[in-house]
């Protein structure tokens, strides 16, 4: 039993040993509205240890040129911005924060403050800025000024939103010469993450801590949800996660929900809900009581059987001193057998309760899905098995939530592992596809109307290609097994997808899928970088695509690389070297800006040649000395 006892140990510690609440009997999750009597319920389970509790750029055109009348050149021609580019973003008309903002004429970018300290002071004297850049026309493009705060950045109108550690300040940039702050708002907590939609920015922060009424900025959330867990799953709570819409003129507060959550929370967000994911790991306890429970009389004489079965349905103990009696007993029992029926019953239990925790893999783990309506705050919640990569393995699509899960993916179990496609129709599982690239792991997903497209890895990258355009009946209609893997998947029309991942031996690779025969889907090219990473491995955000040009950028390490497509071929048009790390690209007009923490390259796109070059920062070294007393 020692390799199975150990295989149990390594799972009790990944789920965090949780029991379910036993307020009411449920098989799936779902989170229930707080109120005196539940929540106090739900607290002392957290200090009883029944739960763990854990203290502590999509590319458009403007919509009519803007023509901008340069103060130094009154009578000369005007400024005319035909189009540039914004943040590469998940859902089309939904923004979500970045270091970089532009509105064609201004660009605002907050980069890390390029400062190498000799010795640790903390907190930093050296603030992270936001630099305003007059970045049009390029020949006079220079710093016009810096705002004090940096971080994460939208823009809106004349308002520029910083949203810097455990503050939000909002800015009036009608003037991008001389911001003006319009309102501060203090976030006691945890910033997680954000969107921005009609006007309004939708806000997630993580606060350390687990009451009800939950205070925050001096008001009490009332709307407080705590979750009800199914018997065989676990969930490791790490403090509160508030979701809330702020104006952008005035810095309110105008609708507020919270509900417990952990820093594994993934974050989604369509025109209608935001959605947050949590994985709910096993509850193996409570699954190897079933496993026993089921199978006693298999292994057991009748009066170790009996003695099991007192002790497992039993209503006076948890699930943690049913374990551990139940393990005593069946210890005993091997002590009265010779060597070999011993050993040989060992074996045979755990192979069998590896294939028990196989045929429940969908019991075994799952991921708790929360929907709240962007206009009523009104929650719903749903839950399907697996795990999720990121936000990209969610999508909301003509009212169904598609959903995307690896399910077995932990220590032990990686070469049983499966990939999935849930459809949630009023986050129940309307149709689904399971068993896809058995022993793999999901790297990469994107949804395109009516295809999903899905890459998992072990060895090799199979590209997956899914019809869901019946909902309750998903196919895999074809699929691509090449060397390596792609994490970002980057659609440019109808039939053809970028790729950016790595190849066998790690480098960078990008790759040209052709999908236009969406059941022999064909790699048509590729291109091996000589770098072993890139942002946009795990930040869409740094990836930017030129539908116009037919171009797109990759920055890795201190080069940017430009790449045309023509075709199915990719062609590297231009690698332009900075004397930091490329952070970020974006275009005005036919003029490509590429971003570093130390200055901004602008390149015309008709030649490629760098026809400016504007410092943002200058390195300092800064060398601290103490002087002993």
């Amino acid at each position: 039993m020692r390799k199975l006892f150990l295989i149990m140990v390594f799972l009790l510690f990944l789920s965090g040993c949780l029991q379910r609440w036993e307020m009411e009997k449920v098989e799936e999750f779902k989170v229930v509205k707080a109120d005196e009597k539940n929540f106090r319920y739900f607290v002392t389970r957290l200090e009883s240890g029944g739960y763990s509790y854990t203290p502590f750029l999509n590319i458009k055109k403007s919509p009519t040129p803007l023509t901008l009348e340069s103060p130094a050149s009154k009578g000369e021609t005007p400024i005319v911005i035909e189009r540039y580019s914004k943040t590469n973003v998940q859902v089309e008309g939904i923004d979500e924060g970045d270091i970089v903002k532009t509105d064609g004429r201004y660009i605002y970018f907050s980069p890390e403050a390029d400062v190498k300290i000799m010795y640790h002071v903390y907190p930093s004297p050296w603030r992270r800025k936001t630099y305003i850049v007059e970045a049009f026309p390029p020949a006079s493009a220079e710093v016009v000024g810096n705002i004090s705060h940096g971080g994460i950045l939208y823009l809106y109108n004349d308002t520029l939103i910083v949203i810097e550690g455990d503050k939000i300040l909002g800015y009036n940039v009608s003037s991008p010469r001389n911001p003006r702050l319009k309102w501060k708002m203090d976030i006691e907590g945890t910033y997680v993450d954000s969107r921005l939609y009609s006007g309004k920015l939708y806000l997630v922060v993580r606060k350390e801590e687990i009451k009800y009424p939950l205070p925050w900025r001096d008001m009490k959330i009332k709307d407080y949800y705590i979750p009800i867990l199914p018997p065989t799953v676990s969930y490791n709570f790490e403090g509160s996660y508030i979701v809330s819409s702020v104006d952008l003129d005035s810095g309110n507060i105008s609708k507020v929900v919270a509900l417990p959550g952990s820093r594994n929370t993934v974050v989604y967000m369509s025109e209608n809900k935001i959605y947050l994911a949590y994985y709910l790991g096993p509850n193996i306890k409570r699954l190897y009581l079933n496993f026993i429970e089921e199978n006693r009389e298999r292994y057991f004489p009748e009066d170790v059987r009996n003695t099991l079965r007192h002790v497992i349905d039993s209503k006076y103990f948890s699930d943690d001193a049913k374990f551990l009696e139940v393990n005593r007993i069946v210890d005993n029992y091997l002590r009265t057998l010779n060597r070999e029926e011993a050993l040989n019953l060992r074996n045979t239990m755990e192979k069998d309760f590896q294939d028990y925790l196989e045929e429940h893999w969908e019991e075994l783990e799952k991921t708790g899905i929360v929907g709240i309506d962007v206009d009523t705050f009104q929650v719903k919640s749903g839950s399907v098995p697996g795990r999720l990569i990121n936000s990209y393995a969610m999508d909301e699509y003509r009212g169904y939530l598609r959903v995307a899960t690896t399910v077995g993916d932990f220590w032990g179990y990686r070469d049983r592992s499966t990939n999935n496609i849930y459809v949630l129709k009023d986050l129940k599982v309307y149709g689904k596809l399971t068993g896809l690239a058995r022993g793999e792991r999901i790297y990469g997903v994107r949804f395109m109307g009516d295809v999903a497209y899905l890459v998992t890895y072990r060895e090799k990258d199979p590209l997956f290609v899914i019809d869901l355009s019946d909902p309750r009946n998903p196919k895999l209609l074809g699929k691509l097994k090449i060397p390596g893997y792609s994490t970002y998947l980057h659609p440019i029309d109808s039939s053809r997808l970028i790729g950016v991942g790595r190849d066998e031996r790690g480098m960078l690779k990008v790759s040209l899928f052709n999908v236009e025969n969406k059941t022999n889907p064909v790699e048509v090219d590729r291109f091996i970088l000589p770098k072993y990473w890139s942002p946009v491995l795990y930040n869409p955000h740094a990836f930017l695509w030129d539908g116009e040009k037919k171009v797109f950028v990759i920055p890795a390490g201190d080069s940017c690389y430009i790449f045309r497509i023509e075709g199915d071929r990719i062609s590297l048009e231009m690698e332009d070297v900075h004397r930091g790390n490329v952070l970020r690209s974006l275009y005005i007009n036919h003029y490509l800006y590429t971003l570093s923490n130390r200055e901004i390259h602008i390149i015309d796109m008709e030649d490629w040649k760098v026809v400016k070059k504007v410092t943002i920062q200058e390195p300092r070294e800064i060398w601290i000395w103490i002087k002993n007393n």
